[in-house]
């Protein structure tokens, strides 16, 4: 191999080396090309994100203030309620009470009074049966 031989092989190899660097540069242009359209894309869809959160958000955290104003109202409203049914059980309960309590003294002097004439009507019974007895002799 002389010099203009050698050359020669040189130039072709680099040539080849281009030529492969081309086409690979083509294979690899059409992905990256693609990966560039979806990032512009997906740029566009996070501005457009961004842009309805700005239009939007204001509105609904003022109206999810107003809920939750709506909500502690109907709370303070409940606890209210349920404080004054407490007082009224504890009323209830109260005079329930004092109804068993005035029930129980009757019903004692009931039937201590019961007891009381059952007591005479055997005791009154039992002696007539005696001067009964007594007089048959």
């Amino acid at each position: 191999m002389d010099a203009t031989q050698l050359s020669s092989f040189i130039n072709q190899a680099i040539l080849f080396c281009f030529g492969t660097f081309f086409v690979i540069a083509i294979f690899m242009a059409v992905p990256l090309y693609k990966l560039l359209d979806q990032s512009s894309r997906t740029l566009g869809a996070t501005e457009n994100l961004i842009n309805t959160l700005d239009k939007e958000l204001g509105p609904t955290l003022r109206e999810v203030d107003n809920v939750l104003v709506s909500v502690q109202e109907i709370k303070a409203l409940a606890e209210r309620g349920i404080s004054g049914v407490g007082t009224k059980v504890e009323d209830v309960t109260g005079s329930i009470g004092k109804v068993t309590e005035q029930a129980k003294s009757q019903s004692s002097i009931w039937s201590t009074g019961l007891m009381t004439g059952l007591k005479t009507y055997l005791s009154g019974h039992s002696e007539n049966q005696d001067d009964d007895a007594k007089s048959k002799k």
